[in-house]
């Protein structure tokens, strides 16, 4: 697999694991139905699956968008093509990190 796919993975694993999340918590609820004892924490269950399943679709329309507008070439760019992440105040002053190449790329290539 190229360097991309890889990104694109690394930016997709968060919704993937909230979508995975909600599956299993819906299973679990439905475990749960059966016993008098938990039957009170179902719809929390139900609600906290929805929820998870909200965030999976919003964080996966978001890095759905980064991607493309990176491969366009619009948007913060590395050198090397990819997208930076968010800005870090580090030891020597604000950086963003590539997605693609995993590099730190100070705040004067960007600003």
């Amino acid at each position: 697999m190229d360097r991309w796919t890889w990104m694109a993975l690394r930016m997709y694993a968060p919704a993937a694991l909230a979508l995975a999340t909600a599956f299993v918590v819906l299973g679990v609820a439905a475990r749960w139905q059966q016993l008098p004892v938990l039957v009170g924490l179902v719809p929390l269950l139900k609600w906290g699956s929805l929820a998870a399943l909200f965030y999976a679709t919003l964080h996966g329309a978001w890095v759905t968008a980064r991607l493309w507008r990176a491969e366009r070439g619009e948007g913060l760019l590395c050198e090397c093509g990819g997208p930076l992440g968010a800005e870090i105040n580090g030891r020597y002053g604000p950086y963003r990190r590539c997605w693609s190449c995993r590099r730190n790329v100070p705040c004067r290539h960007y600003d």
